[in-house]
């Protein structure tokens, strides 16, 4: 099959957008080279002090595809001092990936995601000759869109996934944050201990337990550390705790208490979540019935009088 490129300039497209993908890379690319000989030239130093770093052989012998991609993510990853850099950080660390090269890899993530389509469809032109000029142009351009969606799309994906999961087992957090309190330990302590034990059944909320515990002990006030922890699990119910807590150190109540009358509102509202679940079933189910169920049975009912008459006829 012979693919004439000068009749069909759409064609050209694909080529194109590679082409500038490519321009973007390359000064990424000869940073990163550089950066990697910077790198390899410091490793060799450290090795002739002797034992001074004891992992380095170690860190040598990982995979050379692995160091790559990282340090070409890192190299992509726009710089700290620019704009809407902390938003992606944010929107990372509430979708799970809290790693320093993340926002890196995210951003290497949609170059790939980009680059990728259009080398497959830059490799499948002579099998769209037959379809009208234009065409080739609009499958890229609708390539790169959905290559610019779909990180994002992932990520919100992941990061309301992992807030269902967390509401889901913030109830069992509050029961055993209660009974840790009332058995005599302290509010930090038992921060501690809780995030020990939801360590298998809820590793996420067990996350951000042992984090806020560090924040603790490195001695952060404890209501802005809660308040950090109520930010980084984004759910309602931590932010009220948070409040809560807030509440009962200025006010001298008893924390004992206090943790106990919000752990039952957090298992009523529980119940009044699954039960309005339940209510609103019907009117969910309303809209097949009528357009699955009530067919097959006017049909049933009606289809022999249609063949009396027809006999009759």
């Amino acid at each position: 099959m012979n693919l004439d490129l000068s009749s069909s300039p759409e064609i050209w497209a694909p080529i194109l957008m590679l082409g500038a993908a490519v321009a973007l890379l390359f000064p990424s690319l000869l940073s990163f080279l550089r950066s990697r000989r910077d790198l390899e030239s410091v490793e060799r130093r450290l090795e002739r002090r002797g034992p001074a770093i004891a992992n380095t052989e170690q860190r040598r012998n990982q995979s050379r595809i692995g160091k790559a991609v990282a340090g070409m993510a890192d190299q992509m990853a726009p710089g700290d001092d620019e704009q809407g850099v902390s938003a992606a950080k944010a929107r990372l660390a509430s979708a799970g990936f809290t790693s320093k090269s993340a926002v890196g890899r995210y951003y290497f993530a949609r170059l790939v995601c980009i680059v990728l389509p259009q080398l497959g469809l830059l490799a499948a032109l002579p099998y769209l000759a037959h379809l009208p000029g234009n065409t080739p142009l609009i499958i890229s351009v609708m390539l790169v869109m959905i290559g610019l969606i779909a990180p994002g799309m992932y990520l919100d994906k992941r990061a309301k996934a992992r807030r269902q999961e967390c509401s889901a087992g913030f109830p069992d957090m509050m029961d055993l944050l209660v009974a840790c309190v009332e058995a005599g330990l302290s509010l930090d302590a038992s921060v501690q201990r809780v995030g020990e034990e939801l360590e298998l059944r809820h590793p996420i909320i067990a996350g951000f337990m042992r984090s806020l515990s560090l924040e603790l002990r490195a001695g952060r006030a404890r209501k802005t550390a809660w308040r950090g922890f109520a930010d980084r699990m984004g759910i309602e119910e931590a932010g009220s705790l948070a409040t809560m807590l807030r509440q009962a150190e200025e006010m001298g109540t008893s924390l004992g208490q206090t943790l106990r009358v919000f752990s039952a509102d957090m298992r009523q509202r529980r119940i009044l979540y699954a039960e309005e679940k339940a209510m609103a079933l019907p009117a969910k189910l309303t809209l097949p019935l009528v357009f699955f169920v009530f067919p097959v049975l006017l049909g049933v009912l009606t289809l022999p009088a249609v063949v009396m008459f027809k006999e009759i006829l």
